[in-house]
């Protein structure tokens, strides 16, 4: 897949402000006194735990963003910030990368990819052990999880402390998470809905207000250490459901609660809007562990199962075989409480991905095998969803600009609508054309959607890896897919009688302080802001 950076300006206007700096930021105090000899306050500790595979220019991008981080005291205490970088194995060691002046950071590499959740528990088991600026700063009081791939307002670190600091039953908090091209927030953590497991997530009117949830994200989310403590780390399930699971489990072994904060703000892209490949395996084996934790049934299971099915079937339909096998292996290694540490790169072979910037080339590949076959002119669409300024798909958005094509008409409807919504239309959409033939010769289309079903005789697939290309075959495609519901049918059977599995936590490790300050770790102190006079909620 193309690794293309984010905008350094995207439309977000929270970020916006992160790219101008005036250098007065606060990292950590370095004196022991005030002025007049009274003795400094005891800061509110906070160690940023960040995992990154190969994601460079995402975690430079994000380390901008912390090091320009609001540090004014709350309650009457300064923020102390550290951050731990855990490089999953990336191919470049990521310790190389310049990090801003004023930012106080480590590294920490890995033998090999570990994923989200091993490499979440490195660097939380690294902190809470005491090793590295851990052991020369001290126990923080916080934990803030960070996915590399996110970006965060100026206030985003701030507003958490002081919801942590005001509510000590509150185990954790999570940001607001918003779209990184415009803004709209998708998430103020979620609630698992009791009668069928479902994720739902909280979208707050009134930034007020703290969301009561079930779970935060681990994209950005404050959480005592005492919490992790008492908890242990995440399961160690590779990645998906890993901060679901350790928040179900947080809150039974605790009492603490979670909750979300509509004033501190993140940005990374939603889920539903990644088209992922690989990660299908690990959704529909990792969905069940927090469905047991919180008791909820057998009937609750065997419909979570039952949801992976439209999943295995849409990618059939595409003619995608390879990942509607990943959804069924998935399940089956769910029946079977199996989850084995695997790579993504084990998990499907190498399905043909062509980089984004040879994206011009595919078209005129398959227009020319087209007009081999006697179509004199074949036809080009291209769906209009893929019109939107989606995280990630940069590169894709400027070769899609210097083709030429007309946008369909119903692009207006997508500028509002999901994939997700207008299912039955969709559905009947694709049916019509496979009876009565694609809309298009050649059509570019995110994969797996019914509105994508059959809309070319060459399909080129939008997923997060790259593009890939297939023939659309209606009848064959259909009849596959109807194998794939059946079996998928039968091992969500076996799922819901399998009884509770529930994803067991690693102890998190004992303080034990190493003094000798890391190497790799680069401070620059800078001046403390004091506390203005507060300002009235309006």
């Amino acid at each position: 897949m193309d690794q293309s950076p984010l905008r350094s300006r995207p439309a977000v206007m929270g970020l916006e402000a992160l790219t101008h700096s005036n250098g007065s930021h606060a990292v950590h105090t370095n004196g022991s006194s005030h002025a007049g000899g009274h003795p400094a306050p005891r800061p509110w500790k906070v160690a940023a735990v960040v995992p990154c595979f190969n994601r460079r220019q995402d975690l430079e991008l994000l380390l901008k963003d912390v090091v320009r981080q609001d540090l004014r005291p709350v309650k009457g205490r300064p923020i102390q910030l550290w951050l731990t970088v855990v490089d999953n194995a990336s191919n470049d060691p990521l310790s190389t990368l310049p990090i801003p002046p004023g930012l106080t950071v480590e590294f920490v590499r890995l033998n090999k990819n570990s994923g989200g959740s091993g490499g979440f528990n490195a660097g939380m088991s690294h902190v809470i052990s005491g090793a590295g600026l851990t052991g020369e700063l001290g126990q923080p009081d916080f934990l803030w999880w960070l996915d590399s791939d996110a970006r965060v307002a100026r206030g985003c670190l701030r507003e958490m402390v002081k919801v942590l600091a005001a509510r000590p039953k509150v185990g954790g908090v999570g940001s607001a998470l918003g779209d990184i091209p415009t803004g709209d927030v998708w998430e103020t953590g979620a609630n698992i809905t009791r009668k069928d497991g479902y994720i739902r997530p909280c979208r707050p009117n009134d930034k007020r207000f703290l969301t009561k949830a079930d779970y935060l994200a681990a994209c950005s989310g404050l959480v005592r250490r005492t919490a992790v403590e008492k908890t242990g780390l995440f399961p160690e399930n590779f990645i998906y459901y890993d901060d679901i699971d350790w928040c179900i489990q947080m809150t039974a072994k605790t009492g603490m609660r979670i909750v979300g904060a509509p004033r501190s703000r993140a940005y990374h892209p939603p889920g539903n809007r990644r088209y992922v490949t690989w990660g299908r395996y690990y959704i529909a084996r990792n969905c069940f562990s927090h469905i047991d934790g919180m008791k909820l049934g057998n009937w609750v299971r065997f419909k979570r199962a039952m949801r992976e099915l439209p999943r295995a079937v849409g990618q059939s339909m595409m003619g995608l075989e390879e990942l509607a096998e990943l959804h069924i292996k998935g399940l089956q290694d769910a029946k079977d409480k199996r989850f084995p540490t695997i790579e993504p790169r084990d998990v499907v072979k190498p399905l043909g991905f062509k980089p984004f910037k040879d994206m011009q080339g595919v078209v005129d590949a398959a227009i020319a095998e087209l007009k081999q076959e006697g179509i004199a002119s074949p036809s080009l669409w291209v769906h209009p969803l893929l019109k939107s300024r989606i995280a990630g798909f940069e590169v894709f958005r400027r070769e899609l600009k210097k083709m030429k094509f007309q946008w369909p008409k119903e692009r207006k409807e997508w500028r509002s609508r999901a994939l997700e919504g207008h299912l039955w239309k969709d559905f009947a959409g694709a049916a019509w054309r496979g009876l009565t033939g694609p809309t298009a010769d050649v059509a570019i289309v995110p994969t797996g959607w019914p509105t994508s079903w059959f809309r070319g005789r060459v399909l080129i697939q939008v997923t997060t890896e790259g593009l890939l290309v297939r023939r659309s075959r209606p009848l064959r495609q259909a009849v596959k897919a109807a194998g794939v519901w059946w079996r998928g049918f039968k091992l969500a059977i076996a799922i819901g009688l399998r009884g509770p599995h529930t994803m067991q936590l690693p102890p998190a490790p004992a303080y034990r302080p190493v003094l000798k300050p890391a190497a790799t770790s680069a401070t620059v102190p800078a001046e403390i802001i004091p506390e203005p006079v507060p300002a009235a909620v309006g």
